[in-house]
């Protein structure tokens, strides 16, 4: 038997009348939530078979009533309880491409699936598969809004809000919960995004109230500059710079065959536009291959101008390079091919599944 006040009572999810108390540690200190075996097993299968047993003289017991010792983090433990005592804090979840769900929902969401509670772990996933494009169209518009936002503001460490991508999402705490939640669909993007932004560019040391000096490999100081993205470096595993080395990789060797594919522009001239086009891929790493094949195939000249036929043909074959590119992006980076591992006949549409969780 526990003593009773040897743990931290939850000032909210700590019912009278509740006939079981959850206890889990964190940040060094036990947290005891008393709840209802009824309203968790009602909700997952996993703690409906936990409590199917009567209980007995030997079972651990805290305030009366059976205690169960919890693996969990306390925090992450507390986000489940209040996903299933009060159904409208999972609307805040759901805002739409919020730049920390990956770090702050990432809990909630591998213990929904932990312990099988079904449809709150579909509407979690389904928002993280929503917020990461599965298609090149859905990345450009993605692109255009993040170009429309603010880039002029002149960092100040004291104050993380003036970083314009603080209002972006964050392509490495996205790989790092695609991988422990396993939801391979947004991985590409997430590689991808993380490919054209400098690795000297950290998110946690930009916004640190004393960051520490950047320098490249060469030892020469970098400046961030406004707009420039960074990335929480720190969060890769060994096998996360493995994929995106290949990727990186990959991309140059699909620059450098865009670059040497013939031409058809007859001007000869050392100032040609068709031949500058072509050389803007290989301009160096971090290099973002959709944007300049995007760029090259929206620009345009008169028709007398001598590399106009020359333009048209690049401008056509850019585009439909982009859609290559973008199509092989799991092979570039090695990564698992993208099928639906949720075959139980259901819709994966956020709105089904909003729906289906907050009318009960």
């Amino acid at each position: 038997m526990v003593a009773e006040d040897e743990f931290l009572r939850h000032q909210d999810l700590y019912y009278a009348d509740g006939s079981v108390v959850l206890l889990a540690a964190h940040a060094g200190k036990t947290h005891a939530f008393r709840v209802h075996k009824s309203v968790l097993g009602s909700h997952s299968r996993v703690f409906a078979d936990m409590f199917v047993l009567p209980s007995t003289a030997e079972n651990e017991t805290y305030d009366g009533v059976d205690s169960v010792q919890m693996p969990d983090d306390a925090k992450d433990l507390e986000d489940l309880l209040r996903a299933l005592y009060y159904p409208g804090t999972i609307l805040s979840m759901l805002e739409n491409r919020n730049p920390l769900a990956a770090i702050k929902y990432k809990g909630i969401l591998l213990l929904s699936q932990k312990y099988f509670v079904r449809v709150l772990h579909k509407l979690l996933r389904a928002r993280f598969r929503a917020d990461w494009p599965s298609t090149l169209t859905e990345w450009d518009r993605l692109m255009e809004h993040y170009a429309s936002l603010s880039s002029s503001t002149v960092p100040h460490h004291d104050a993380a809000s003036q970083f314009v991508d603080n209002r972006m999402l964050e392509p490495a705490s996205a790989i790092r919960l695609a991988r422990e939640a396993n939801i391979p669909e947004i991985l590409p993007a997430a590689f991808y995004m993380l490919s054209t932004i400098s690795p000297f560019m950290d998110f946690d040391a930009l916004r640190s109230s004393n960051p520490p000096p950047l320098t490249d490999s060469q030892g020469n100081v970098l400046l961030w500059q406004p707009g420039q993205r960074s990335a929480r470096w720190g969060l890769l595993t060994p096998d996360d710079w493995l994929c995106l080395s290949r990727g990186r990789h990959s991309m140059m060797d699909f620059a450098q065959t865009f670059e040497a594919q013939e031409g058809d522009c007859i001007c000869g001239s050392q100032d040609c536009i068709q031949y500058d086009n072509k050389k803007k891929l290989l301009k160096g790493p971090p290099q973002d291959l959709l944007r300049v094949l995007k760029d090259i195939g929206s620009q345009g000249t008169l028709p007398q101008y001598p590399c106009y036929n020359a333009l048209q043909a690049l401008a056509s074959r850019s585009v439909q390079t982009r859609s290559v590119l973008w199509e092989n992006l799991c092979y570039y980076f090695g990564l698992p091919e993208v099928v639906d591992d949720q075959n139980d006949g259901d819709s994966d549409d956020i709105a089904l599944v909003e729906g289906e969780f907050i009318d009960g």
